[in-house]
């Protein structure tokens, strides 16, 4: 969540809204990074979307902004992207004997963010098995 004040300005209209001097504002990722009008079917996972022609975009889409954006965007994305392939491609290497499935079978983890935490999008949780594939 990313929060920013205004201290040089009396107000701050923006659409139909004037803000007022000294007000928080924030703004909300998840809304922006789920809004239909940037995204075909926004709550449906499809990692394609940042793919053409089987390759990864070389620019990010507008709405697209895990890291933040502009001047305060997160210095540790680089490499929190390069960890989270090395620790995937590990994971996969290490468990190519065993298929990995959830505990209740398929479809049956709850995907639904918690409404309890409305700035955290994230599922509830669920269980995953290593089944030996012999």
């Amino acid at each position: 969540m990313y929060c920013y004040r205004f201290y040089e300005i009396s107000f701050l209209p923006i659409a139909e809204f004037t803000i007022p001097s000294d007000t928080l504002v924030v703004i909300h990722q998840h809304c922006i990074m789920n809004d239909p009008k940037y995204w075909d079917n926004p709550q449906k996972f499809r990692p394609e979307r940042f793919l053409e022609n089987g390759i990864y975009l070389a620019s990010r889409p507008t709405a697209s902004a895990p890291f933040g954006i502009g001047r305060r965007k997160c210095l540790g994305e680089r490499l929190a992207i390069n960890v989270v392939f090395l620790v995937l491609v590990r994971l996969l290497q290490s468990t190519n004997q065993y298929e990995i499935a959830l505990e209740g079978g398929p479809g049956s983890a709850d995907l639904e963010p918690d409404a309890y935490l409305p700035d955290i999008a994230r599922p509830n949780n669920y269980k995953i098995i290593f089944k030996n594939k012999t």
